[in-house]
């Protein structure tokens, strides 16, 4: 993630919070409740922001640890008592094979397109044979810097179409076991469980 999307989630971590909170209040749960059901142990949450899933997962069972490249955001996940860590999407510092599952919702939409690949990879190599990778993206084309409504401030975003990320998945070694979408307002959000081979 670059700097000026992390000083951007620095600056409006708290405001951020408050937009999201209730985000799996309005839209349909379906994908992380499958992800759930798929997967036993640890679980890394890549791009975690303030715990919103973190702790959906944690109270489900699993051994939880957030991840997030905004200090602001670590702070936060770690008040709210799950294991936190500052890191970079394309440098997990974990080793080779440390979780049974991954989720990164909607945070990998970040990364610029040119770059997908790194974070696609460092997940496949921390990832164990057969874990559960929990993806959520955007449709769409291209890539810019945006502002929203209750973060104003420039962020990165990246959107995909559904072949472009089927076809990352399946470069970066995962195999896709379930697919959903659904289009609150404007945005239509692409969800993906895939498999490491």
């Amino acid at each position: 993630m670059d700097r000026k999307t992390i000083d951007t989630y620095n600056r409006f971590a708290k405001e951020y919070d408050e937009e999201t909170v209730d985000f799996w209040d309005k839209f349909p749960r379906t994908i992380i409740d499958k992800f759930i059901d798929l997967t036993k142990g640890k679980v890394l949450d890549v791009g975690s922001g303030p715990g919103r899933d973190g702790l959906i997962l944690q109270h489900a069972g699993l051994d939880v640890t957030c991840l997030d490249a905004s200090q602001e955001m670590v702070r936060i996940s770690s008040e709210r008592g799950l294991k936190s860590v500052l890191g970079d999407f394309n440098s997990l510092p974990f080793e080779d094979l440390s979780f049974d599952g991954i989720w990164s919702y909607t945070s990998l939409l970040h990364v610029p397109k040119s770059e997908i690949n790194k974070p696609l990879a460092e997940i496949a190599r921390i990832l164990k044979p057969n874990g559960t990778f929990g993806l959520g993206l955007i449709e769409g084309e291209g890539e810019s810097y945006r502002e929203s409504s209750g973060v104003g401030s420039p962020r990165w975003f990246s959107f995909y179409t559904k072949e472009e990320v089927e076809s990352l998945l399946w470069q970066n070694g995962f195999k896709i076991v379930y697919f959903e979408e659904f289009k609150p307002n404007t945005k239509n959000y692409f969800n993906f469980i895939a498999k490491k081979k």
